[in-house]
């Protein structure tokens, strides 16, 4: 099943530890001693704790997601269609939304 636990077997894995305490390293230093190369300047003690804490509010925000119950269609898989599963048509439409996630974010990034 999809039983969330986020902190189970944590320390089980120490290549995952390693990728979490580097990333954590690399934002503090970035953010710290960036500068204008990557046009960030240093944050307080009481700063450090609110990114914290808002980082930290998407573990039971996620939690709470997944209580939510959705009715998956098992002719599809992430909203496109399964190789066979319907007619053309809708396979096309599925191509275009695929071209849109991928120019949208280019378009928003210009």
């Amino acid at each position: 099943g999809d039983v969330f636990d986020p902190f189970k077997n944590l320390a089980s894995s120490p290549m995952f530890l390693a990728v979490i305490i580097f990333t954590v390293a690399a934002q503090w230093v970035i953010v710290e001693y960036g500068g204008d190369f990557t046009q960030t300047s240093p944050l307080s003690y009481d700063e450090w704790k609110i990114t914290f804490a808002l980082g930290a509010v998407s573990i039971p925000v996620g939690y709470i997601m997944r209580l939510i119950p959705i009715n998956e269609d098992p002719e599809s898989f992430a909203g496109f269609q399964v190789e066979g599963a319907k007619d053309e048509k809708e396979s096309s439409s599925s191509s275009s939304s695929v071209g849109l996630l991928v120019i949208l974010p280019i378009v928003a990034a210009v």
